[in-house]
């Protein structure tokens, strides 16, 4: 079976009723947190669907804690596309101060987390999930009488794979990043018909576009291979991707949300990336990506344009 490839997730949305536990404390001072789940697609995927029983928060020099929902909740990742989010934890009172750690505790439950592709629903894989949930070693803080909302991507392009001889069952090695909302803008743009055409890959197919982070940036492909085989290039990776998607004028358009300050270059490619493979490597063809010739910097609260 193929492999399958894939922007970033945010919680927001419907709460229910939260059960708090924690260790030790005494904290008065208390701040309101909203995590937001999003994503990008996934090649080869017509759903992702993952299922959570809570989120934990470790506080520096003190507990974590573990926010239970009532009730399970699940998401199908490849919704929360093209700056769509879901609301995971909504407006929560926890202590105010600093944090190491955020972790989406994983559903237990066999099967309450999965992939639907052409050939049906397979099973999920998530080595350690079920006892160490999904851990994101993100710093961040949380202001004294304020509130934070963040949104949590989930890279699923890097992270599920299918590897040689678990077919048709999928892996996930969960590769996430997390985004404080008030320092974000988006990036986005439209491709016109001749760019496409003069590129026989990407007759009939829809463009993948990647984004790096830095200004002059050559290009890479997604590489996390199940067995951690080294990359050639480790220094290059996408920050996320995105596939181009049909607008209401039949044009293919792409957009990046929830994107950090800062300088960024982007490309696009029509050919087959698998992240199980190394495609700097023979006899794997290496990508051939159209790069925008100029760097694109993302401001808060606007949307930059990069268009082909």
């Amino acid at each position: 079976m193929k492999s399958i490839n894939r922007t970033s997730w945010r919680i927001a949305g419907t709460t229910g009723a939260l059960l708090a536990v924690a260790g030790c404390g005494g904290e008065s001072a208390t701040s309101i947190l909203n995590l937001s789940l999003t994503d990008a697609p996934l090649e080869g995927a017509t759903s992702v669907w993952l299922q959570f029983t809570g989120v934990e928060i470790k506080q520096s020099g003190g507990p974590a804690r573990a926010y239970m929902f009532s009730a399970p909740r699940g998401f199908d990742m490849l919704t929360l596309q093209h700056g769509n989010a879901a609301e995971l934890l909504g407006d929560t009172e926890v202590p105010a101060g600093e944090y190491e750690w955020v972790r989406l505790i994983l559903d237990p439950a066999p099967g309450t987390s999965y992939v639907i592709d052409n050939d049906g629903q397979h099973g999920l894989r998530i080595p350690s999930g079920l006892e160490t949930g999904l851990k994101l070693n993100r710093g961040f803080t949380m202001p004294d009488g304020g509130r934070a909302d963040f949104t949590i991507d989930f890279q699923l392009d890097k992270s599920i794979i299918a590897p040689p001889g678990q077919s048709p069952n999928y892996l996930m090695k969960p590769v996430l990043r997390m985004t404080d909302n008030v320092q974000t803008g988006s990036i986005e743009g439209t491709f016109l018909p001749g760019t496409l055409a003069a590129i026989p890959a990407c007759v009939g197919v829809a463009p993948r576009v990647y984004l790096f982070t830095g200004a002059g940036v050559l290009p890479d492909d997604l590489y996390n291979p199940a067995e951690g085989a080294p990359d050639t290039r480790p220094e290059v990776d996408p920050l996320v991707t995105a596939t181009a998607y049909l607008a209401d004028n039949q044009q293919y358009a792409y957009r990046f949300g929830f994107v950090q300050t800062g300088t960024y270059t982007v490309a696009f490619t029509c050919d087959d990336d698998d992240p199980a493979v190394d495609e700097d490597v023979a006899p794997a063809t290496p990508i051939s990506f159209s790069v925008y010739p100029q760097s694109v910097v993302v401001a808060v609260g606007a949307a930059s344009f990069a268009n082909f």
